[in-house]
């Protein structure tokens, strides 16, 4: 496919590394050093220009599968679509907008400028913490389109059995686990092992209670929540979690920031302006009796030692936002649920919706190094396993079957493939 991005910051910059490896990538910016930093390492066309300026593109005469806006400004980022359209550049538009006022506005603008999907990177993260605080033993959910069906990960914590089958049912089955540095594929006759990280797909009405069963420890209710820092994040997961009833605490150390989250957030949340380390103020506030620690700063290092300080106090449940790919492994490593951040939220969000416009679906998991294809049968088929190291369910009325061996599929029918080797030749022929 042929690209087209505009922004080389941060995301523009993993956007292009990802999307150059079986796409012809084009990249706008008027920071001429991202550009140069670009053409150094990947295997793009830079253009240098302004996007909502016509000129830009003079000469330019390729048409674009896709557009992608993700400067850092967003009305730029809009405009831009205008300039796009305008000159018949690309047939689909995805934009990332980080002001939540757009999102009242958001069907208006994707109506009225041609925008396929919006991304709101804020929201997007708060969403995924949200999930969380709804079922508390999980540390990441994942859904998909056209299924009722999720994939959910947790922590092994005391359970009363440990065998694989004791778990599994119709519509219910454990994929595998994280044990140490590497994943395995788990077959009914395994064993859980303690504090390894397990992948359940299931129905979302039925994994809540399997998930109860292998994490024992992490409370079943959450009640009282804690939001290290009052940033944009901070805030908008607080806003999210208001509506569900929720007694919310926000720990901020900047006295104006502070002030600001108190002035746009609802009265019913308490707002504590003093420093992270105060262990005076975190005990007389009863910050310690809090069901779920969620650190939300944008800084990896804060959110990891501020992710200790409340595991040292006894809060079970820690949600840690990671803004930085290089930090995923310290945190999970240390038995930390990671959420990603707003800008690799963006970044994913781009990548799974680019790869998801044809008839399979993509997903990733475990941290971005497996992947999960998803695809709905269209017409009847004989279909067998492939033969490299993946894990593959069909769904059918509601139910669950491992494929082993030569399968007849129906009209309907789902494929579900786990793989980390992200070759999705053999679900496109199934």
């Amino acid at each position: 496919m042929n690209i087209l991005i505009a922004g080389a910051g941060k995301v523009g910059y993993n956007l292009a590394k990802s999307l150059s490896k079986n796409n012809d990538v084009t990249i706008v910016d008027t920071n001429i050093k991202a550009l140069e930093k670009l053409q150094e390492t990947l295997d793009v066309m830079s253009i240098y220009g302004s996007i909502i300026e016509h000129k830009t593109f003079l000469g330019l005469d390729t048409k674009f599968d896709f557009f992608i806006a993700v400067t850092d400004n967003d009305e730029i980022n809009l405009v831009s679509t205008l300039i796009v359209d305008s000159l018949g550049l690309s047939d689909k538009n995805i934009i990332r907008l980080t002001k939540n006022s757009y999102i009242s506005t958001s069907n208006y603008l994707r109506k009225n400028l041609n925008i396929n999907r919006f991304i709101f990177p804020n929201k997007l993260s708060a969403q995924a913490i949200s999930k969380l605080t709804l079922m508390p033993q999980a540390t990441t959910i994942k859904e998909f389109s056209f299924s009722d069906f999720i994939l959910v990960s947790s922590f092994v914590k005391s359970p009363k059995t440990y065998k694989v089958s004791d778990f599994n049912s119709p519509d219910i089955t454990i994929i595998g686990a994280q044990i140490n540095n590497d994943f395995i594929f788990l077959n009914e006759n395994d064993y859980l092992e303690e504090n390894s990280l397990v992948y359940i797909f299931g129905h979302k009405d039925s994994i809540q209670h399997t998930l109860q069963r292998i994490d024992t420890k992490t409370p079943k209710k959450i009640e009282n929540i804690l939001i290290y820092s009052a940033s944009d994040l901070g805030i908008e997961i607080a806003n999210i979690l208001s509506d569900l009833d929720f007694n919310i605490k926000i720990l901020e150390k900047d006295e104006k920031t502070a002030k600001l989250a108190s002035e746009k957030l609802k009265e019913n949340i308490t707002i504590i302006n003093a420093s992270y380390d105060d262990e005076d103020i975190f005990i007389n506030e009863g910050l310690q009796y809090s069901d779920i620690a969620i650190t939300a700063s944008l800084k990896d290092e804060e959110n990891i030692t501020k992710s200790l300080q409340a595991r040292q106090f006894g809060i079970k449940k820690i949600i840690t936002v990671n803004n930085n790919l290089n930090y995923y492994s310290i945190a999970h490593s240390l038995k930390l649920a990671t959420i990603r951040g707003p800008k690799i939220a963006t970044y994913y969000e781009i990548l799974e919706n680019i790869d998801s416009y044809n008839l399979i679906y993509e997903r990733f998991f475990l941290g971005a190094s497996g992947k999960i294809f998803i695809k709905k049968i269209l017409k009847q088929n004989n279909i067998t396993p492939p033969k490299e190291y993946t894990k593959t369910l069909i769904i059918r009325d509601e139910k669950i079957y491992i494929l082993k061996k030569e399968f007849k599929t129906q009209e309907n029918d789902i494929i579900v493939e786990f793989n980390f080797s992200g070759n999705k030749t053999w679900i496109e022929k199934a």
